[in-house]
């Protein structure tokens, strides 16, 4: 019996749905889901070129870079021509420094397609390094002129030297990343998500990226994968003290979409206060926040939660916002020591921390 011919109790509109859904995790940085999704499609049609294509960019985004190859390669058996899983296995074959490896395949490519000038020049480049070094020049140039054009806010122009850069260097990271800021600043979140996603796969731990995937996923509402990119974020750039705030209100959002207070006591209040300022001690910040915001639920006007919330504005340099809460705190119990003493160190600077 031939492959057309073959009944494998999967209907294609439903192939079709979890493919959507796998680009759709993808996109969204929700790997696992992905992974999910495509191993779907591939149990009901194990010969599907795109499923395996996309398996192999969901292990490349998780650093599973010899998994990513394994499924590039069974996608270039079943699709030898396709142009989107060559460029792919090409930049892992440069991540294992085979760069004799990606002549070939693009080579085998060019045979066929030899009108197409992107790889060819990534091919020449290949072929004489020196090549290579006049496009990234020439890339630098495009970046820089259109970081020089969004400062002006002759945004059309930006965009097009943005493209010009990755037409020089497909791997430039930033350029995708610029762009994604435009899409996002703009209303165009699929596309900023889009954008984003392929910078993180060229530079998985960039900061910046980092920063604005976080923001556009939590502008598309995918909260909790927002929280991880922003954790990312701050265990690499923990001195930005702007970015904590931005974590604390998306842990809250996080928690608020699935944990719920209804009949807990003022006693499990009192557990997560005390939770919180372990975690502050063992300097989780973002474990205490989390904790502080489910005692604050519980009992909203609680003057040692309120205390505690303070300090954790206090440890991150946010003076302002930690007198605010504890001048509330001090309004509903004047006689709170702990509130009276963080306050009086802050107004005088001298340092003392919360205890």
């Amino acid at each position: 019996m031939g492959i057309t011919g073959w009944n494998t109790g999967f209907e294609p509109a439903s192939g079709r749905v979890s493919f959507e859904k796998a680009k759709t995790a993808l996109c969204e940085g929700r790997y696992s889901d992905a992974a999910d999704y495509f191993g779907e499609v591939l149990k009901a049609d194990p010969f599907d070129a795109k499923a395996h294509k996309g398996l192999s960019d969901v292990y490349w985004a998780q650093g599973r870079t010899e998994d990513a190859l394994n499924s590039l390669t069974r996608a270039l058996e079943l699709k030898p021509g396709d142009r989107d899983t060559m460029l792919a296995c090409t930049r892992i074959f440069k991540e294992f420094g085979k760069d004799d490896f990606s002549e070939e395949v693009l080579q085998s490519y060019l045979d066929k397609n030899p009108h197409d000038a992107e790889v060819r020049s990534r091919y020449e480049s290949l072929a004489d390094p020196a090549n290579q070094g006049q496009a990234d020049d020439a890339a630098d140039f495009f970046l820089r002129q259109g970081e020089l054009q969004f400062e002006r806010g002759k945004i059309p122009h930006a965009v097009a030297c943005f493209e010009m850069a990755i037409e020089e260097n497909p791997e430039m990271a930033e350029a995708y990343n610029n762009i994604g800021v435009i899409d996002l600043e703009g209303g165009k979140i699929t596309e900023a998500l889009e954008n984003f996603l392929k910078a993180m796969d060229l530079k998985p731990g960039d900061p910046k990226i980092l920063a604005n995937s976080a923001r556009a996923l939590a502008t598309a509402g995918h909260i909790d994968t927002a929280v991880e990119a922003q954790r990312e974020y701050l265990r690499r750039c923990p001195e930005d003290s702007e970015a904590w705030p931005a974590y604390e209100s998306l842990i809250r959002r996080s928690a608020g979409s699935r944990w719920r207070p209804d009949g807990l006591s003022k006693e499990v209040a009192d557990i997560y206060v005390r939770m919180a300022e372990m975690l502050e001690k063992a300097g989780d910040l973002s474990g205490a926040a989390e904790a502080v915001e489910k005692a604050l639920k519980l009992q909203p006007e609680a003057p040692e939660s309120l205390y505690v919330l303070a300090s954790l504005h206090y440890a991150i340099g946010q003076k302002d916002e930690a007198t605010q809460v504890l001048g509330r705190a001090l309004v509903i119990d004047p006689s709170h020591a702990r509130c009276s003493d963080l306050l009086k160190s802050i107004r005088n600077g001298n340092g003392a921390g919360a205890s």
